[in-house]
């Protein structure tokens, strides 16, 4: 169950941006928001059962999603597609010096066997910078390893690890090594990112005009999107109007 995912000097995103499905700790106008759309976890955690990600054209929707769709990539095929040589495919942020020669970032937060896990990795074209695993099995978070160039350390959970180490190459993750190789960790956080994380919409062809038309012709979803287009549009009228009295 995806909690958490962020994403940094990857394609449109310079700095650091995180999409969360961690309810807030208030209450909607329309109660039957909180009724139907909000689960406990347990008690510290609430999550959505369902988010909607918008905004105006070229501000950054697709990417969030090919973000989300490369680090699944990268964790199910690193070991196996890339060899020792060979660049990353990485379209990293190119408009600033900035960012220039600095590693793009992914992490995400999920739940999986009841317990919520932390995995991330730092990467340029050429290498794995950093990667980590971590997890809360109470109250308090704890590392399962941890990788800081050529340097990764293990805790004793992340057992039958040994060797795999000596075989992860500066272009792989460790967790994709270590998967091959049947740690069983690794094995089921890969899983997770196969069967559990799924991204079904072509959003080069869905996200356009004949989409929203057709929406807007079907009876069921035509009030719904007529009605966040009036509030959008209030909300504007409204923020123009501050700022003349400003």
């Amino acid at each position: 169950m995806l909690i958490e995912f962020s994403v940094g000097n990857y394609r449109s995103f310079k700095e650091t941006v995180t999409f969360s499905m961690v309810a807030a700790k208030l209450s909607s106008k329309d109660k039957s928001l909180d009724e139907n759309n909000i689960f406990a976890v347990d008690r510290h955690l609430s999550l959505l059962k369902s988010a909607a990600i918008y905004g105006a054209n070229a501000s950054g929707k697709s990417n969030l999603v090919k973000a989300i769709r490369f680090m699944q990539w990268f964790i199910l095929n690193s070991s196996k597609e890339t060899q020792a040589t060979e660049m990353i495919h990485l379209e990293r942020f190119k408009l600033s010096a900035e960012t220039e020669g600095k590693p793009s970032s992914f992490e995400i937060v999920f739940l999986m066997d009841e317990k919520v896990h932390r995995y991330g990795f730092e990467i340029t074209e050429k290498e794995v910078v950093s990667e980590w695993l971590f997890y809360t099995p109470t109250t308090k978070e704890m590392k399962i390893f941890e990788r800081k160039g050529k340097n990764i350390s293990v805790a004793r959970i992340f057992k039958g690890s040994r060797g795999v180490i000596a075989r992860t190459r500066e272009n792989a993750l460790f967790l994709s090594v270590a998967a091959q190789f049947n740690v069983e960790i690794a094995d089921k956080v890969l899983a997770w990112f196969s069967e559990n994380l799924k991204i079904d919409i072509d959003i080069d062809k869905i996200w356009g005009r004949q989409f929203t038309i057709k929406s807007l012709e079907h009876p069921k979803y035509r009030n719904k999107i007529l009605q966040l287009l009036k509030g959008t549009s209030k909300n504007q009228s409204e923020t123009k109007n501050e700022n003349k009295k400003r």
